[in-house]
């Protein structure tokens, strides 16, 4: 059992970690140097780590003991032989969730929530969410807010194109920072529960805009919602949306532009006895919040859980949404803006219907089938992003099923499906590699034998998995490898019924469920083949420690 104050290094040799408080081995106490070198503060947790591009420093994300008082970042100098040394230590906002470094190795961004953990009663605190900004060729710190969008005009506009915000509250107190991804001059902020994600530019130190993140229609992309039938059986929904809510968001570069991918994960807010989910149960003669689907048009019999929208602006209540996309998108952007070219849309809930059809929809706590169809899913929660030969793939790991999709994103104007891994022992509910957190990729320049491989730590089994990668050639002429371009019309006009009719869906199914080019074996396929490679994890991160460079995860 690891506890959350210490942080433990795997190292080649046993040797001094740190200098502080005659830390030594593998294990450095994180709150004794934090609360011995940062006076008054009182620590509550730690929440993120990431080492630099260039492996010279490592920073941590700690919150306070007062979910109401700022957070800060430690952090250490990297030595050669795999030791650490207190470094200095700098405030961050309130709640620094994920930390993170610009590729230039010189600033460190935190993602700082500012989440309202007593709920909002009268006398609650719910604290601002800001993005801290440490430019370390100056030491200069900065606190960006959301205080520009609160004037009644820009708040407006925020709900106009479908950011989605609590009723009565402003921007600066009701946004919170989940997730970064950055260039060296601009990072781009995932705000989950609002459904959008911040632009903010770097060097003149300003959120610049707040876009949108999109819906998922559920018209255009039938899903399975229906927890009882224990099968896959995609409906299409006319008047149901998934709202993408992201949290994991990653980077890259094609012919000069920028874009990023979003796994769209979603989320609830659920403080003390405020819980905006609304939970519609087909089976007692239940209706959605719409009223649009019913038991009679839809076939549903169990539980469903809805977004309740009685609190928020931002939505169309011609419409009903879920939580999260079962998804994940990818965006060109600029300074100021983004536009969508690629969503996966139903795909992640197929290719996991056809390679696992008796555990669809199972949780990371139980293997039973069906079990989060009513909810959100897959979860598509982390993506990161590798070069595996001159191919580009975006992974993009999965919190309830498990395992990591990997796509071509070499052509962001033609993404092609290449594999998905899954490690989990369904055997027995938690066996395996279970719900992958976090992503690193190490490219084959990086490791100790010359492939490139990707981690994945697994936060319900306790383990971490690596996958060597292979590239190998994809046909992008077989249409079942992209059929999920995007669609730029996302408030689209819903009709009044609730899903398919029995000849549709049965359609639907069988044209569904049929296993597609390159899925035959879970772990080797025509796009990546990925061989499940635990043994080589030490000799690997110990190849990479020495070269000082460390890939930065959450």
């Amino acid at each position: 059992q690891v506890e959350p104050e210490n942080l433990i290094l795997s190292q080649q040799e046993t040797g001094v970690c740190g200098n502080e408080g005659g830390q030594n081995g593998k294990n450095i106490n994180i709150k004794e140097i934090v609360e011995n070198n940062y006076k008054g503060f009182s620590y509550g947790d730690m929440t993120s780590v990431a080492v630099s591009p260039n492996g010279e420093k490592l920073a941590v994300a700690i919150q306070s003991s007062d979910y109401s008082v700022a957070g800060c970042l430690a952090v250490f100098l990297c030595g050669a032989d795999g030791t650490l040394s207190f470094d200095q230590i700098y405030e961050a906002g309130v709640q620094p969730d994920m930390v993170t470094f610009t590729p230039d190795s010189k600033k460190i961004l935190s993602a700082d929530e500012g989440e309202p953990r007593n709920g909002y009663e009268a006398g609650s605190i719910d604290p601002k969410g800001t993005v801290t900004v440490i430019d370390l060729t100056n030491q200069n710190v900065s606190h960006l807010d959301f205080t520009v969008f609160d004037s009644e005009a820009k708040r407006a506009e925020l709900v106009q194109n479908g950011v989605i915000l609590k009723k009565g509250t402003a921007p600066s107190v009701d946004l919170e920072p989940e997730y970064i991804a950055a260039n060296d001059k601009t990072a781009y902020v995932t705000l989950q529960e609002a459904n959008a994600i911040a632009i903010v530019d770097l060097q003149t130190l300003s959120i610049e805009n707040i876009c949108s993140a999109g819906y998922e229609d559920y018209e255009k992309y039938p899903i399975d919602i229906d927890k009882k039938d224990a099968a896959y059986r995609p409906v299409s929904y006319p008047s149901l949306r998934g709202i993408r809510m992201p949290d994991g968001i990653s980077l890259f570069e094609s012919n000069g532009k920028t874009y990023i991918v979003t796994a769209n994960e979603g989320d609830s807010r659920e403080w003390n006895e405020y819980l905006n989910e609304a939970e519609c149960n087909f089976g007692k003669g239940q209706t959605s919040p719409s009223g649009k689907i019913t038991a009679e048009n839809s076939g549903l019999t169990g539980k469903v859980v809805f977004f309740d929208q009685n609190d928020y602006e931002g939505l169309n209540s011609e419409y009903d949404y879920l939580f999260g996309g079962r998804s994940f998108t990818v965006y060109c952007v600029d300074g100021s803006g983004m536009k969508e070219v690629y969503t996966s849309g139903n795909e992640l809930e197929a290719k996991t219907a056809a390679y696992f059809p008796q555990y669809f929809n199972c949780s990371n706590d139980s293997a039973e089938i069906d079990d989060r169809s009513g909810k959100k899913g897959v979860e598509a929660e982390s993506v990161t992003i590798g070069t595996v030969g001159e191919k580009t793939y975006a992974f993009i790991g999965l919190e309830r099923i498990g395992g990591v999709m990997a796509y071509d994103i070499t052509n962001p104007d033609k993404i092609l499906f290449a594999n998905y891994i899954n490690s989990r022992d369904f055997s027995k509910d938690i066996a395996g590699d279970v719900s992958p957190e976090g992503l690193c990729m190490i490219s084959a320049s990086e490791s100790a034998d010359g492939n490139a491989y990707l981690l994945a730590s697994c936060e319900v089994s306790g383990t971490v998995a690596a996958y060597k990668l292979i590239s190998q050639n994809i046909d992008s002429s077989d249409d079942d490898n992209t059929d999920n371009n995007h669609d730029n019309n996302i408030d689209h006009n819903g009709s009044g019924h609730g899903g398919a009719d029995t000849e549709d869906l049965n359609n639907q199914e069988s044209k569904t469920n049929a296993l597609k080019t390159g899925d035959h074996a879970p772990v080797i396929g025509t796009g990546i083949g990925m061989v499940l490679a635990l043994s080589a994890i030490i000799v690997i991160l110990k190849y990479r420690r020495s070269k000082n460079t460390i890939t930065n995860t959450k």
